[in-house]
């Protein structure tokens, strides 16, 4: 036990130190800035909002592979790093990737999108 109380200033130093850094735990998009059969990307959150015929769709739109960020191009998400394909369903059209999209969950209040994180 004596030998880890060595340990204690260094943790302590080390919470102190390290800055606190706040995330965002819900992101907000108004659905009047989705037009119809269009896909919205947050990046920097991997997210992908769609607005098509069925609805609103909101995805992760990092790959299921490796976890590359998607792009979306010709109506699929495409993979950067290794090619993967992905439907706007979020299902895999083309490997490496084994497993579809993550479907987020979202709710609609005063017409705006909330996704919690």
């Amino acid at each position: 036990m004596l030998k880890l109380l060595w340990l204690t200033p260094f943790v302590l130093l080390y919470k102190y130190l390290t800055p606190k850094v706040k995330k965002d735990k819900v992101i907000t998009i108004p659905v009047d800035k989705l037009p119809l059969n269009s896909a919205y990307l947050i990046k920097d959150k991997q997210i992908g909002i769609l607005n098509g015929k069925e609805g609103i769709t909101v995805l992760s739109i990092a790959c299921t592979h490796l976890g590359c960020v998607l792009n979306v191009e010709n109506d699929k998400f495409i993979c950067p790093c290794h090619g993967s394909t992905f439907d706007l369903q979020g299902n895999v059209l083309k490997g490496p990737a084994l497993k579809p999209l993550k479907h987020i969950d979202y709710t609609i209040q005063n017409n705006n999108i909330i996704i919690h994180l």
